[in-house]
């Protein structure tokens, strides 16, 4: 499992600094992004996409617990749920320290930039997200 730390700025939030529904999206996938940095070290953003290739969203299911608040630390936790040959699940959990505020199940799919259709994971990807 991968842990992902950040912070509710004002930007972040509305008048009353709760933290905007959508800001959990984005803390979901700054996590996403980090736990691919940690679990394969040549990983960037823009060396994926000269690869050729990307994980795209299919879908999210969000449920949303506790708001996040202005100034809170809070942690998201992403672990591969399901791991296919050309997609998977990812189950991420956000926490204010031990208080569940927010659940999202992602499916990803793994595509060929170049002919967007579906792809095969490389065997350094899949070995690497089957430990995570």
């Amino acid at each position: 499992m991968h842990k992902y730390q950040a912070r509710v700025y004002f930007s972040d939030t509305d008048a009353g600094g709760i933290a905007y529904h959508a800001r959990y999206l984005d803390w979901a996938e700054h996590a996403r992004t980090e736990m691919l940095r940690e679990l394969l070290p040549s990983f960037s953003q823009e060396g994926m996409r000269g690869l050729g290739f990307a994980f795209v969203v299919r879908s999210i299911n969000i449920d949303y617990y506790a708001p996040a608040l202005l100034d809170d630390l809070i942690r998201v936790e992403t672990e591969m749920e399901k791991l296919g040959a050309v997609s998977g699940v990812i189950h991420q959990s956000i926490y204010r320290d031990e208080t569940l505020l927010t659940e999202l199940r992602i499916k990803v799919a793994f595509i060929d930039m170049e002919t967007k259709r579906p792809a095969k994971l490389p065997e350094a990807v899949v070995a690497a997200l089957s430990n995570s």
